[in-house]
């Protein structure tokens, strides 16, 4: 995580209970050795695109995404400017988040979001731009399907992208509430809904209006014990640092329950079965091999 960003992290989940320097003590262990760059060139690549929360930074996925791209995917994070509550360029720039609260002001967001993740997907075919996005060795033209996966407003985008760019291959919905012209207009790709306790078609109308436009494949999930952060590296956070169990009680309504390296390695199971299902030919039956070591995730549809 840069340097301001993990300072601004540190004071925003102070009012949490977090030790002051908590994320700026942490870090992300990462291996590219010149081997593996080479191995890159060697094949295609599917490309996941990602979307965060509103007002959350891209960074506090960087685990789980991690963990998608370990097995065998190109995945690209995107930080929305203004939206996300601070993103940091490489050249030192700092642009924070403003406030988007009434309705136009989501909509605007999730617009401008749909429009980020359209814009990242054609970089990859820009010369210039595909040198700064991909790892030395790997051409563009060995890019082959993409997919796009949201958390929250991420994954409200990651719907109306699904509905909007036929070059999406499948989407993924972590627990996001979904509004606008894609829940009366739905679309053909596979879609997969992951919410946490109580999450549901059931409770959350948005979900059940979108469900019979989703003609394609689809799967709608419950985590027991999951609640919204739960999809993030929150969760893992706490256990690195020790907190688990230790933090206030609002800090367990926006967690969950699960333990951290538990809940992100479910997320990144279930998320990575659907990639290979749908961008590498994987059978729909892993499934329910991946439901057999998460008993807390339920097939609601």
């Amino acid at each position: 995580m840069p340097p301001a960003t993990a300072n601004f992290m540190d004071t925003k989940f102070g009012a949490y209970g977090l030790p002051n320097g908590s994320f700026q003590s942490l870090g992300l262990e990462t291996c590219v050795t010149p081997a593996r760059q080479d191995a890159c060139s060697s094949h295609s690549l599917p490309v996941v695109l990602f979307s965060g929360a509103l007002a959350t930074s891209r960074h506090l996925y960087n685990a789980m995404l991690q963990n998608i791209a370990s097995s065998g995917y190109l995945v690209l994070s995107i930080d929305h400017p203004y939206d996300a509550d601070m993103v940091e360029f490489p050249d030192g720039t700092i642009v924070t988040g403003v406030e988007i609260d009434s309705d136009a002001d989501i909509e605007l967001a999730l617009s401008t979001r749909v429009a980020d993740i359209e814009f990242v997907s054609n970089q990859i075919y820009n010369v210039s731009a595909s040198k700064d996005l991909f790892p030395t060795g790997l051409r563009r033209e060995r890019v082959s399907k993409m997919a796009v996966v949201g958390h929250s407003l991420g994954g409200a985008a990651a719907a109306t992208a699904m509905m909007n760019m036929p070059s999406l291959r499948g989407g993924v919905n972590l627990d996001g509430s979904m509004f606008g012209s894609v829940l009366t207009t739905g679309f053909d790709g596979p879609f997969m809904l992951m919410g946490h306790e109580n999450k549901t078609q059931e409770t959350d109308p948005s979900w059940k209006t979108l469900w019979p436009h989703l003609v394609g494949w689809k799967k709608e999930l419950e985590v027991k014990n999951a609640a919204h952060y739960s999809f993030s590296d929150l969760p893992l956070v706490m256990t690195a640092l020790g907190l688990d169990g230790k933090l206030p009680a609002e800090v367990g309504e926006l967690l969950g329950n699960i333990e951290g390296r538990r809940m992100t390695t479910l997320v990144t199971e279930y998320v990575v079965t659907f990639l290979d299902m749908t961008l590498k030919k994987g059978k729909e039956g892993a499934f329910s091999k991946v439901g057999d070591q998460f008993p807390e995730v339920s097939e609601v549809a």
